[in-house]
């Protein structure tokens, strides 16, 4: 598959390898790197090598292999807010934001760049959620946007809420977790992290909204922090696990038995992923300079997963 790309007018001179790593991003800077050294990548007709320099009005042309069919996923994500520097993005479950492995072209940032009507050949990522998370996400509509949001994101300026559907009832209903989270060692998944002395920083604030009789609650979450999976490990660290999180209600061997098929379990209620969904993203516009705050409705699996244990309350009281 050959594909080619003229240089921006506004870009600086550089390596391939970073040009082709900083605009497409599907690809890491090592995919890239390899392809150059294939012999692959050509500019103005002309074989690179890892030290060619690109410059503007370039063309860039790419013999990419063929690329395997992409996973199935889920790609009904809504555009909940827009102007002229920010996309936000009401992304659903079953959808990564970025590529990895086999889901080089089925993700949320290829999707909108390439595919979506019209496109956003200029989309930048802001901030990420777990594949199997629901809700917002910022896309930004240049570099400049990208990292003046990346500063209030690390300086911890952007407020995020989430809602979750978690076992049983906390006690005390309204609190905070302040457990610091590393990744796990000697663990056979790559992506499992825990509570553990020496772990970063990490704070959660929670309060129960509803409780639906001794099984389940319905918390709003704040996270006070970033960690990778904070709000999955600190709840079931607390004894109250995500309904629906496989990861961290089975152990690595069960985990990898059930990722297999996916079968759905008992513990799951019917949810196919975790019940976790970020309802809204408030921060301060890095271009007008007021107060920007983007919602995302409750999902609809995670509407009839409360249907269904609001009913169960309801059958438990009648006995």
């Amino acid at each position: 598959m050959r594909v080619s790309s003229k240089v921006p007018v506004h870009a600086a001179a550089m390596g391939v390898v970073a040009y082709l790593a900083q605009r497409f991003t599907y690809l890491e800077a090592a995919a890239w790197q390899e392809l150059v050294e294939n012999g692959r990548i050509t500019c103005n007709g002309r074989t690179c090598n890892p030290t060619t320099l690109i410059h503007p009005g370039d063309t860039i042309t790419c013999d990419l292999p063929d690329v395997p069919v992409p996973p199935e996923v889920n790609l009904n994500y809504t555009i909940v807010y827009e102007d002229n520097w920010l996309l936000g993005i009401d992304k659903p479950g079953h959808l990564r934001v970025h590529s990895q492995g086999k889901f080089v072209t089925a993700n949320l940032i290829y999707h909108l760049r390439t595919q979506h009507q019209p496109p956003y050949p200029e989309a930048e990522l802001v901030n990420r959620l777990d594949a199997d998370t629901s809700g917002v996400v910022l896309i930004a509509r240049n570099k400049e946007v990208k990292r003046a949001l990346s500063v209030q994101f690390a300086a911890g300026e952007v407020e995020k809420v989430y809602v979750a559907v978690v076992q049983g009832i906390p006690q005390p209903l309204t609190g905070s977790i302040d457990q610091p989270i590393g990744q796990v060692t000697g663990s056979r998944l790559r992506h499992r992290y825990g509570v553990m002395e020496g772990g970063k920083t990490a704070v959660t604030y929670y309060q129960t909204l509803a409780t639906y009789g001794n099984h389940h609650a319905l918390l709003e979450l704040h996270p006070q922090t970033g960690r990778t999976h904070q709000l999955r490990v600190h709840l079931a660290t607390i004894g109250h696990p995500i309904v629906g999180d496989a990861l961290y209600t089975l152990n690595d061997e069960a985990f990898l038995d059930w990722v297999r098929e996916r079968p759905l379990l008992p513990m799951m209620q019917g949810m196919t992923r975790q019940a976790l969904h970020c309802c809204e993203t408030r921060f301060t516009h890095p271009i007008i300079d007021t107060t920007c705050t983007i919602t995302a409705p409750l999902p609809a699996d995670m509407e009839k997963l409360l249907e269904q244990v609001a009913s169960y309350r309801l059958q438990v009281t009648n006995l």
